[in-house]
């Protein structure tokens, strides 16, 4: 048998990496606050946003898909009351079909006009593979609905058809979305049904899990008693929308640095290379992610700009 060994040099250089990668690795998921005064303040809402709810900030900035959504009317899209006891729900159903829309991998076209929270956006599997599934089998007489009885008192719930009869649960509380996708039984049927969580592809597991995770922060206590909290991951994503919204104004890259940092941090580095780089790199991610890659990046989808969902 052969034992291998590392040398003294190169055990000291693997402890060297893995040190490092174990710091970067906390920094990232170290939460802290942010400066949040005079326009940032109008961002705030974003810390609690799901990987989904990103995609949907960066594409709503896109001007060919804001162009695509002038071509939808809101007749597109019925919308009905569902009497569901106790529970007040919307129930959404797609009229006409929806090629455009499932382009951008969206079941319909929502509007490009209403954030993260407030927009019905709501991704196809093919373009958000990792979303949360439930499976809907028959509930019997007597018994209960754990993910229902729990999701009622806590959420508002919409509804979602698409024209291939799939079915769409939104999820809206505690300052956050959670897009839940039906399988088995309609949840509409005569018949009441019981809900279970399901992962369904066992490669994808850690991913589905964390999409999960991410989806119970809907249950919780009002999200204005908690100071907003930002990894390097959201703070990048954050300063990426602000970034976007500036240029649409025309401001210059050195104006969208004192936006972000203030104006004493910009006259102090502007004139070396490392603010200059860093504003840069954010603006040409910011905008890598708008026209395209929230698709990768943030749904975690195998697509690209130039391949349909549909």
């Amino acid at each position: 048998m052969k034992y291998f060994c590392l040398s003294r040099e190169c055990r000291y250089s693997f402890g060297a990496i893995l040190a490092a990668f174990l710091l970067i690795r906390e920094a990232l998921m170290k939460k802290y606050p942010l400066k949040a005064g005079g326009v940032l303040g109008k961002y705030n809402y974003l810390w609690r946003m799901s990987q989904d709810r990103w995609a949907w900030e960066y594409l709503r900035r896109n001007e060919d898909f804001r162009d695509d959504a002038t071509l939808h009317s809101k007749d597109d899209i019925s919308e009905l009351k569902g009497p569901c006891g106790e529970a007040s729900i919307r129930l959404l159903r797609s009229r006409v079909p929806q090629k455009l829309a499932s382009r951008w991998g969206l079941v319909f076209m929502p509007d490009p006009d209403q954030n993260g929270i407030d927009a019905d956006a709501v991704w196809l599997k093919t373009a958000f593979p990792d979303q949360v599934e439930v499976n809907c089998t028959p509930r019997a007489e007597g018994q209960s609905c754990d993910i229902w009885d729990r999701t009622v008192p806590h959420c508002d719930i919409t509804h979602v058809t698409d024209r291939a009869q799939r079915e769409f649960l939104m999820l809206r509380g505690n300052g956050c979305v959670a897009q839940v996708r039906c399988t088995g039984l309609s949840v509409l049927g005569l018949e009441p049904v019981r809900m279970k969580l399901q992962i369904s592809d066992m490669e994808a597991y850690e991913r589905k899990l964390k999409a999960q995770k991410d989806a119970m922060r809907i249950y919780g206590d009002d999200p204005d008693l908690e100071t907003p909290l930002w990894s390097k991951g959201t703070q990048m994503l954050r300063d990426g929308l602000v970034a976007l919204d500036c240029m649409a104004l025309g401001m210059t890259r050195r104006e969208i640095a004192v936006v972000l940092y203030g104006e004493e941090a910009v006259k102090a580095e502007w004139g070396g290379r490392s603010m200059k780089s860093a504003m840069r790199y954010l603006v040409n991610k910011a905008e890598a992610l708008r026209d395209g890659g929230y698709l990768v990046e943030l749904l975690g989808s195998q697509l690209g700009p130039q391949r349909t969902a549909a």
